[in-house]
């Protein structure tokens, strides 16, 4: 038989032993908790802050491009005005000015980020700029790029037209005189310019017969040539070509030009009699005598309908019974105009009074802008 008190120490030790265990598990678990938890907070610290160094970077980036967009502009880019400066990026000795580089570029605020942003260039290479931009706040980044300026030349053609119906039915480069007969002249809306002339002396401008049925001379209504006045977005040589071209379409002409001299009208739109029609209503026309071309004599009952243009002067024919739809424009004086010839301004025709000329096509210079491969930098 066991004594009791043995038995009792016995269970007192293992109760102790089992406490002890207990204790040091306890200890050893806290311990890899807190391990684990130190690990976690610092994942956590590492991932903030490679969080904060990607939002300063992105901020620097987006203060880059915006530096850019400002720079694709070329009338910004012709205002910048430089400094000396050897503080600047490697290989760069100026530094644009505060004044031509505005604050609203080089001090941005991108998200919780301050992004100053400053432009240099070497002196000895000026088309080549570099933009720098430091992003400042919870992390710094900076980020630096290379760009080339350059120019290139851009054509663009828009449509041209001419509208008869605001041109005057006579149109001088000068004076006007020599007129016998009974020749009309109908303006194209009541009261409106029945003669438009460069001349700014009336005294210049003698009707002579000539009925203008209420119409108003314009003096001094431009200067120049009188195609300037009608064909501003137009030369010659265009006319010229396209004259050339419509020979070989089927569709109706609606230019015709003549340089050089003849004795005889060209076989479109001769003879100048037996009441020959050119153009009509919904189809007007352009009819070119440049120079050395003289002024051909028309006549016969001829109608003709749009513009008729006459380099050379208007000095030995007189004119028949012919009757121009439009105007009659010429680049030098006028001083023999006879027989019954009516000059009916357009608006008075009923009709389509909108001539398809040669496009305009415009040539101008236009700044290229290209980021230089591999030159980005970002730290």
């Amino acid at each position: 038989m066991r004594n009791p008190i043995m038995i009792s120490v016995s269970k007192a030790q293992q109760g102790m032993a089992t406490l002890t265990m207990s204790l040091v598990v306890l200890f050893l678990t806290s311990l890899m908790v807190f391990y684990t938890s130190s690990g976690m907070l610092f994942e956590i610290k590492t991932g903030n802050n490679q969080l904060y160094q990607s939002k300063a970077l992105e901020a620097a980036r987006g203060g880059v491009e915006h530096s850019m967009a400002w720079l694709v502009n070329s009338s910004n880019t012709s205002s910048l005005a430089w400094t000396a400066d050897a503080t600047g990026p490697s290989g760069t000795n100026q530094k644009a000015t505060a004044a031509s580089f505005p604050s609203s570029v080089s001090s941005q605020t991108i998200g919780s980020y301050a992004v100053a942003v400053s432009l240099w260039r070497n002196s000895a290479t000026p088309t080549i700029l570099e933009v720098s931009a430091v992003a400042s706040g919870d992390a710094n980044a900076t980020i630096r790029q290379r760009i080339r300026l350059g120019t290139t030349t851009v054509t663009t053609t828009t449509p041209n037209s001419l509208n008869i119906a605001t041109v005057a039915p006579i149109v001088i480069k000068g004076g006007l005189s020599g007129i016998t007969g009974t020749p009309d002249v109908y303006p194209n809306t009541a009261g409106g310019a029945a003669i438009v002339t460069s001349s700014t002396n009336s005294s210049e401008i003698d009707t002579g017969h000539l009925n203008l049925h209420g119409g108003t001379i314009s003096y001094g209504a431009f200067t120049g040539t009188a195609w300037d006045y009608i064909f501003p977005n137009t030369t010659k040589v265009q006319m010229k070509a396209e004259s050339e071209k419509q020979k070989l379409l089927s569709d109706p002409r609606t230019i015709f030009y003549y340089p050089g001299s003849y004795t005889q009208m060209p076989w479109e739109i001769s003879p100048w009699s037996s009441n020959k029609i050119v153009g009509s209503s919904n189809n007007a026309v352009v009819i070119i005598f440049d120079e050395g071309a003289g002024c051909p004599k028309i006549n016969g009952n001829v109608t003709i309908y749009g513009v008729v243009y006459y380099y050379d002067d208007c000095n030995q024919n007189g004119w028949g019974g012919a009757t121009i739809y439009g105007s009659m424009i010429a680049d030098r004086p006028i001083t023999k105009l006879t027989a019954n010839t009516d000059f009916i301004g357009w608006s008075v025709n009923s009709g389509t009074g909108t001539i398809t000329l040669p496009p305009i096509t415009t040539t101008t210079t236009a700044q290229t802008f290209a980021k230089l491969a591999a030159s980005w930098r970002d730290f």
